[in-house]
This record gives C-alpha cells, sequence and structure tokens, in this order.
C-alpha cells in the first residue's frame, strides 16, 4: 500500500508496500501514527477470528440434512451450546440463525457480558437475571431459541431444561469440544483472554455426558397434531360398537359403569408427542450411559427420521399406537429392552416396544404402554382362542380379552420426528 503523512501543508513521508511503511512510520506525526496503529489491530483481529471457526470435521443434522431441516420449520427447537470459551459455538449459533432466518433467534451470554468464570460475589440469579428474561421472552415467540454459553454446571443446565419443558421444546445439546484437548488454541482463539490453567477449571464439568429421562423420537408438531386426530377418531368409532363397550367397560377402572365415557376416562395425555428408545432416569438405569455415548447416538442426535405406525391399541390401562422400526432406526433400539415386563418363553422381534403413548387412564403412568402392547404382541402370537373381529373405517380391530383391543392399519400413519433427549427434571413417572 501507500502511506502518505501530510504535516502543515507538506508531505513528510511517503511510504510503499509493508516494509516501506515500518520505515517510514518513526518520521509519522503522533496523530497518523495512532490511526496506523488502530489499523494494524483490527488486521491481528481480523486474522485471530479467522483462526477460531467452527470445529472442523463437525457435522450438524440441523444444518446439512434436508430433511432434517424442513422437519426442523415446524418443530420448536431449544439449542443449548456447551463448550469452552473459543470453541465455536458463536459460530455454530451464527449458522442456525442463517439457516433458519425469521423463526430463530441467538441468546448470547457474551452480548450480556456474562463471564464462563464468576466472581466470588456473583450468584447464577444475579448473573443471568437478563439472559433468562430474554429467554423468556422468546421462548414462544421464535420457533428455534439458540443459547450461546458455556453451560458447564449441572445446575444452570437444569434451569434451562425446565424453561424449555415449560413451552414444549425439544431440546437439543450441542457438545462443541476441543480436538485432541487443544486448550491452547482455545486460550488465543477466547476474547475472554483466560490462561489454559482457567480453561481447565471448567473443563472436568464439561467433559461429562448429560443424561437425560429418556432418549426417543420426538414428533414435529403436525405430525403430532394428526396422531392426536386418528386416536380421537379411533375412540368415537369404537365406542359405537357395542360388542366393544360390553367387553371393555368389564374391565375399566372406574367407579360408574353405567355413565362410563371413554374420552373422559382416557383425559391424562402427554404434551409432546414421542417413541421412547432408551429410558435413563438420568443416567441410574444400567448401560444408559454406554448408550448415551454410543456413536449411533451421537450420529443420530438432532436427525430427522420417518416412523411408520402401524396400529392404533387399547386397554383398560392405555392408549396407544404400535411403531413398527426399519433396520437404521432399529440401531438406536436397546437390545435388552423387550426383557422389560417378560415373564414368558413367547419370543418377538427386535422393536417390539416400541409405541407412542397417546393418553393413559387415572392412576397409570405412560411406562404402561410399552408392556401393554408387548401384552397384546404376545397374546396375537400365541392364538390361544379366537377373538372378536370388528371392521373399522381404517383397519381390522381384534379383542384379545380382558379389555385389550388392537386396530392392525389398511394404510400404516408415516409421522416426522427429531431424535433428541427429554432432560427436564420429572421424577413422578417412567416411560
Amino acid at each position: 500500500f501507500v502511506c502518505v503523512c501530510w504535516c502543515r501543508g507538506r508531505a513528510l513521508c511517503v511510504c510503499a508496500g509493508v516494509g516501506g511503511a515500518q520505515a517510514g512510520f518513526a518520521l509519522l506525526c503522533p496523530m497518523w501514527r495512532r490511526i496506523v496503529c488502530s489499523i494494524g489491530n483490527l488486521f491481528k483481529m481480523g486474522t485471530k477470528a479467522s483462526k477460531c471457526k467452527s470445529p472442523e470435521g463437525r457435522s450438524f443434522p440441523f444444518l446439512e440434512d434436508k430433511s432434517t431441516i424442513e422437519v426442523m420449520k415446524e418443530t420448536r427447537t431449544f439449542f443449548i451450546l456447551r463448550g469452552l470459551p473459543g470453541s465455536g459455538k458463536s459460530s455454530v449459533a451464527k449458522k442456525i440463525v442463517e439457516r433458519y432466518p425469521s423463526i430463530s433467534v441467538v441468546v448470547s451470554a457474551d452480548h450480556w457480558k456474562i463471564s464462563p468464570l464468576p466472581k466470588e460475589s456473583e450468584t447464577d440469579s444475579s448473573r443471568y437475571d437478563k439472559l433468562d428474561q430474554q429467554i423468556k421472552q422468546c421462548l414462544g415467540d421464535k420457533q428455534i431459541v439458540v443459547v450461546d454459553d458455556t453451560h458447564h454446571t449441572r445446575e444452570r443446565l437444569d434451569y434451562l431444561f425446565d424453561l424449555a419443558k415449560e413451552k414444549d421444546y425439544i431440546v437439543f445439546i450441542v457438545d462443541l469440544r476441543p480436538a485432541n484437548n487443544d486448550l491452547d488454541s482455545l486460550a488465543k482463539c477466547s476474547h475472554w483472554n483466560y490462561t489454559v490453567q482457567q480453561l481447565k477449571l471448567m473443563e472436568p464439568e464439561l467433559q461429562k455426558n448429560i443424561i437425560p429421562y429418556y432418549f426417543g423420537w420426538f414428533l414435529a408438531r403436525q405430525d403430532a397434531e394428526k396422531m392426536r386426530t386418528n386416536a380421537m377418531a379411533f375412540l368415537d368409532e369404537i365406542w359405537k360398537n357395542e360388542t366393544f363397550v360390553e367387553e371393555f367397560v368389564k374391565y375399566a377402572k372406574s367407579d360408574s359403569k353405567e355413565n362410563f365415557n371413554l374420552k373422559e376416562y382416557f383425559q391424562k395425555k402427554p404434551s409432546v408427542l414421542h417413541c421412547t428408545t432408551k429410558f435413563c432416569d438420568y443416567g441410574t438405569v444400567p448401560n444408559c450411559e454406554s448408550y448415551a455415548g454410543s456413536k449411533i447416538v451421537g450420529d443420530s442426535l438432532s436427525r430427522c427420521f420417518v416412523l411408520k405406525v402401524s396400529a392404533l391399541f387399547i386397554t383398560p390401562r392405555t392408549l396407544g399406537a404400535r411403531v413398527e422400526l426399519d433396520e437404521d432406526q432399529q440401531l438406536l433400539w436397546p437390545k435388552d429392552e423387550e426383557a422389560v415386563g417378560s415373564g414368558d418363553q413367547v419370543n418377538l422381534p427386535h422393536g417390539s416396544r416400541s409405541h407412542i403413548t397417546l393418553a393413559c387412564a387415572p392412576g397409570e403412568h405412560a411406562v404402561q404402554t410399552g408392556l401393554d402392547l408387548l401384552d397384546i404382541l404376545k397374546a396375537e402370537k400365541a392364538e390361544a382362542q379366537p377373538h372378536p373381529q370388528v371392521r373399522m373405517e381404517k383397519g381390522q380391530c381384534c379383542c384379545l380379552g380382558k379389555g385389550r383391543w388392537i386396530m392392525n392399519l389398511s394404510n400404516p400413519i408415516k409421522v416426522k420426528t427429531l431424535f433428541s433427549g427429554f432432560y427436564a427434571k420429572k421424577k413422578s413417572t417412567a416411560e
């Protein structure tokens, strides 16, 4: 470049090229020296930022997979970006907003100058007050909310999980970890100017896997409504059948047999429809750590899967939908899952318990739906006795006794889902 310094109407120096500029720098007047220094600092900042882009080699379905992107556009999602300062969280947040303009928003701790390492006098409530107000305003107003912070304490994460649950958002945790544990590079990237030792203070918590209450496929909002509509239509139609009414009411848990109302009986319904793969209870269930840390789970998180609903079933305890898994989906189904609740020698195919809970009777928990499905499938396979058959609009309905009925659909229902975990504290039920 060419640098010309004028002072009192005459040129003091003309410097061409980098070397010339450096040679003539000492001749510049004080004002121009400050200007040149400022320009030099901007170039340094640009060079530093270019070296601190999002992690190389990382593939995110919500940014790259076409099917996933389309489902994301119709689903309420809550992204929690988690990692050390300089790990690329802000770069990923920016890409999410670019991919989903107008329906997404980034809520950044940096914007509110919240340092990852708090001072001794600070508490979470005082530090995050303004940030949390912004999150609450965005939930409901925006379809996709991205929270950009280190998120290295479980207490902080639990608070965010509860916020997402209140508004029925599906949570996605995006862990951004340095390649080869290269903290030296992160220290150079972070604008907080932390030392490697300071980064190491945050590292242990970030290395832990966050184990949810359960993993599963969460239905997109439109598909969830479609399933609810089909469930109510099923109840309306089957209630008109005298054979069903007479047989079912005998086993229903109701004090009022004469005034029994099927829809009122199944008023307990989940707010977010899903198909559970692995119940973890936040890490207390055997093998959940290895499941959560497996490559197939890591690669599948936030990815779109289309599930096939092949039947609707009803018992005196639950109303549910049977899900038949394809080969790729069966990879996410734990091999030990069918053993739960089994007490006989009837063998069922892998993944037979996969289901969607649509409603429960009073006093029943969602976990019962899968057990009821296994019970029905074993009874069907055993064929112990002839069963009453009822032809319905969408399929053949079969009675298996004791109030157990299943309608195998003539045309299976396809539902779009996203794979993730349910992380909010929910100790009262099990699924």
